[in-house]
């Protein structure tokens, strides 16, 4: 096993002998056996643990036997750990369980890759792990991306275990009696893991001996085919897709030309955690009233007029700020100047106006738009729907968003970089304010 495990290491270039290597380990048979093989093999490595603190006394006595077989390895340099509780975790962010535990754990693997305890991490997959996740992201309806399974490298994570099925791996550690811990949630078949372990994966190997093995390799020709999918449809995604700094954005009419246009928007959104039924949904409502709405747990879209505009959820954005006098303020990414003048002239820099705010409108607001807000453009008599007014200066649903407005007693004053109200006109020479932004 060993020879093979070193051939695999070196056949898919997984690190090189001056990466300093961390190892995730639970003290399950999968990792335990991990941490002996690198050892035999005399790769010098650090043990990352997780403690999620969720069966008691069980978790407590994992993360005691690790810290004990960290001392008898020689060739493990060192222990890192930490303890988080998932249940409250997950109820803080709204997560289940295992979403929490996996947020926690590449939370904690990311601190420790940026304080350079290790250059590459080393988790425990082995082939059935493989074939399991296969079947999960089967049963959650995923395309070929999701089928192809859990990669063999991914940033800084790699499996060089995937060399070995469930079997090889228990009879290393039958044959060389190692002992390791046994976790009571794995016998828990509210869980679809263990249930495709444990009842999906038995029964199909009682009439197909070969199954674990076959399906590996249809994996990796799966993943093969992927690479050449990936490779033909990237030049296409480069035609219909632009970015910025805040936006993907992708060309509605190009889209459409596509024979399966889902299917292309599918491989633009799942790196962004969008499912094929909701990219089915955008496509059904691509040519109605532009400003649908979609989201998925990292980001949000909106369909546009004439694009699909994608960016990340602001969960931290500032509703008001209030201006009591002249002077510097902030709000959300903006530096904000207000002061009194008494001899000014008019620039085109749409970041600065001159408008006449009589002592009764202060104190003043800053805010963002929101639903029902009307504005008196300047020239205009009557008032207008701030939503009208940014359909007419091409101003999509996410911009509008960020857009801040100054308004007094939630009159609309000015429309940062866009119109001020015409009720702050300059009409005298009286309560003269200069408001500039960057």
């Amino acid at each position: 096993m060993l020879t093979k495990l070193k051939s695999f290491i070196e056949k898919n270039q997984l690190f090189n002998k001056s990466d300093q290597i961390g190892l995730a380990i639970s003290g399950g048979k999968d990792s335990v056996c991990a941490s002996y093989m690198l050892n035999e093999l005399k790769i010098s490595f650090v043990m990352v643990h997780v403690n999620f603190d969720l069966r008691g006394e069980e978790s407590e006595n994992d993360q005691k036997f690790l810290e004990q077989l960290s001392k008898k390895l020689g060739h493990c340099t060192g222990f890192q750990t930490i303890k988080k509780n998932a249940k409250d975790y997950a109820k803080e962010n709204k997560l289940s369980i295992q979403e929490a535990a996996r947020e926690i754990r590449y939370s904690y693997f990311d601190e420790l890759k940026k304080s350079n305890h290790f250059d590459k991490l080393i988790t425990a997959h082995h082939q059935n792990d493989l074939v399991e996740t296969f079947f999960i992201n089967l049963y959650r309806k995923s395309g070929i991306n999701g089928l192809k399974s859990i990669p063999i490298k991914r940033g800084y994570i790699i499996r060089p275990f995937l060399a070995f099925s469930s079997d090889e791996i228990n009879a290393y550690l039958t044959n060389h009696a190692i002992k390791y811990r046994e976790d009571s949630s794995n016998q828990n078949l509210k869980y679809l893991r263990n249930t495709i372990r444990k009842k999906v994966i038995p029964s199909i190997e009682e009439s197909m001996p070969q199954f674990i093995n076959n399906t590996v390799q249809s994996i990796d020709i799966l993943k093969a085919e992927n690479d050449t999918l990936e490779h033909l449809l990237s030049l296409e995604i480069s035609k219909l897709t632009s970015s910025d700094s805040e936006n993907l954005y992708i060309a509605k009419k190009q889209l459409l030309n596509f024979p399966h246009p889902s299917v292309m928007l599918y491989r633009i959104l799942d790196d962004y955690h969008f499912n094929f039924d909701q990219c089915n949904q955008i496509i059904e409502c691509i040519d109605g009233i532009p400003g649908k709405i979609f989201s998925s747990i990292t980001h949000q879209l909106v369909v546009d007029r004439e694009q699909i505009i994608l960016n990340t959820k602001n969960e931290n954005s500032i509703e008001s700020i209030t201006i009591e006098k002249e002077g510097n303020y902030f709000f959300s990414n903006y530096s904000i100047s207000l002061e009194r003048v008494y001899k000014w002239t008019y620039n085109t820099n749409k970041e600065e106006e001159v408008i006449q705010i009589p002592p009764h409108m202060f104190p003043l607001t800053i805010r963002n738009w929101k639903t029902g807000d009307r504005f008196t453009p300047l020239g205009m008599k009557g008032s207008k729907s701030l939503s009208d007014f940014f359909i007419d200066q091409k101003i999509n649903v996410f911009e509008k968003k960020k857009i801040p407005l100054l308004c007094s007693n939630d009159k609309i004053l000015w429309v940062f970089g866009h119109q001020i109200s015409d009720i702050v006109k300059v009409s005298g020479v009286e309560d003269i304010y200069r408001i500039s932004y960057n």
